[in-house]
């Protein structure tokens, strides 16, 4: 990969971290051969985000009618991306694959770290799809080939986005622990195929206790709706905590087992549960919470010393935030309209904002150091260079907090005009708590839902 192509994909893996906020767990990967795997769910996203945790050079497998693509085949050749064959595309080209799998063979041999997805493909189901083999039986081989001495290990990488589809929204990386393919030589010698299928099923687990895996999608908002019920109703977290990813996900995964679990063994408690939940979020949405829940009380003062607190930050920081704003907002809006024109599946939405932004970007940017030199000369360009990327974080960071004090403020005018529909969801909510108590098997403890 050339001087150009290393540039590119750093921007383009340097930019994953702009589009999301990202929640990075796990340690770092192992030194020598590694075969890393990561699920599926949002295209291009995946394997950038992946790269960006691996905190090493990574090189990429992927299927080969992605390079066709245009700009999108740019980039994963930018990232020294490797193509693999598959029937369904084109049969002639089968043969092909020995050549990728010896190379990919070489660079395990090598010391190098390897990508790929081994679902195969890049969907929206709720859930991880079956596993391909091929991992597997790569590094099975690989292993044999140096009469397992060379120390393979396969991580995997789970990738949980909270709105995959929107700007800034969260994603947590789960660094796995790393599987030893060398503790499957006995197997492999016993019994090939067997040892595939073992390995690949260690794989599969290792990847699901890093994801969030739902039995269907329309238990997505209920486990979210349940998880900030009950964490805030047992005083785990306060009414108004926007928590991060990372410190939810174990719930939104104790959840998703157990409501999978009550829909199986008693599917009328799962209907009467879900419709509790249901009408729960919809009093919520009416009251334009968001993710914030509705307190027991408010206290006026601190209300008022909050509103006006945030007014002042906001206000203080708004001539910069308005001059971020300025200076990219058109790129902002073409990559959404360009999304919009083209109407991709869900699991491509951010892959087309991203590979829009790195075309319109980087020529904005131009744009304004062109003119500040216009004006000002080189002083004004090196002024522009260095203030405008700066600007655009400041503008970021602004929207964030506007939108969750906007939130905060009108939740507060709600609750005072409806008092009667605050009072409906603490009743609910006690029910509802009560329910989830039992279906958890945990005790009520230390109830502190009168805070």
């Amino acid at each position: 990969m050339g001087l150009i192509g290393r540039a590119v994909s750093k921007a383009t893996v340097w930019s994953s971290g702009i589009f999301y906020r990202i929640e990075r767990v796990g340690g770092d990967l192992p030194e020598g051969p590694v075969f890393i795997v990561t699920n599926h769910p949002n295209m291009l996203m995946d394997p950038l985000l992946s790269m960006k945790a691996a905190r090493r050079r990574v090189r990429i497998l992927a299927k080969a009618p992605l390079f066709e693509i245009p700009i999108f085949g740019s980039v994963l050749r930018s990232l020294d991306t490797l193509p693999l064959y598959r029937v369904q595309d084109d049969p002639e080209q089968l043969h092909r694959n020995k050549l990728a799998f010896q190379e990919a063979v070489d660079s395990l041999a090598a010391g190098h770290a390897l990508l790929t997805f081994p679902e195969g493909k890049s969907h929206s189901a709720p859930a991880l799809a079956p596993l391909k083999t091929g991992v597997a039986r790569m590094t099975l081989a690989a292993e044999e080939a140096s009469d397992w001495r060379l120390g393979v290990r396969i991580v995997p990488i789970g990738l949980a986005y909270q709105r995959k589809h929107r700007f800034r929204s969260r994603v947590v990386v789960g660094i796995g622990d790393p599987i030893p393919v060398a503790d499957w030589r006995a197997a492999y010698e016993s019994d090939r195929a067997a040892a595939v299928r073992s390995l690949n099923r260690a794989i599969g687990a290792g990847l699901s206790r890093q994801t969030l895996n739902l039995s269907q999608e329309a238990h997505r908002e209920l486990v979210e709706t349940a998880d900030l019920l009950y964490s805030r109703a047992r005083g785990k977290t306060s009414w108004r905590e926007r928590e991060s990813m990372l410190s939810r996900l174990p719930r939104l995964q104790k959840f998703a087992e157990s409501f999978a679990s009550l829909e199986a063994c008693d599917p009328e408690r799962w209907d009467r549960l879900a419709s509790q939940l249901r009408r729960y979020r919809g009093l919520l949405e009416r009251l334009g919470s968001g993710d914030a829940d509705v307190p027991p009380g408010y206290e006026r003062g601190r209300v008022i010393r909050y509103v006006s607190r945030e007014a002042i930050r906001l206000g203080l920081t708004l001539p910069l935030a308005a001059a971020g704003t300025f200076a990219w907002y058109l790129p902002y809006f073409l990559s959404g309209l360009v999304s919009r024109i083209m109407r991709p599946p869900i699991e491509t939405v951010a892959t087309v904002k991203l590979l829009t932004g790195v075309v319109v970007y980087p020529a904005m940017y131009v744009v304004w150091i062109g003119v500040a030199a216009a004006f000002a000369g080189w002083l004004g360009a090196i002024i522009a260079g260095a203030a405008t990327p700066m600007l655009g974080l400041i503008a970021l960071r602004w929207w964030q907090r506007r939108e969750e004090v906007a939130e905060d403020v009108r939740l507060f005018f709600q609750v005072v005009r409806r008092p009667g529909l605050r009072d409906r969801l603490a009743e609910r909510r006690n029910a509802i708590v009560a329910e989830l108590d039992e279906i958890l098997g945990e005790p009520g403890g230390n109830d502190e839902r009168a805070r």
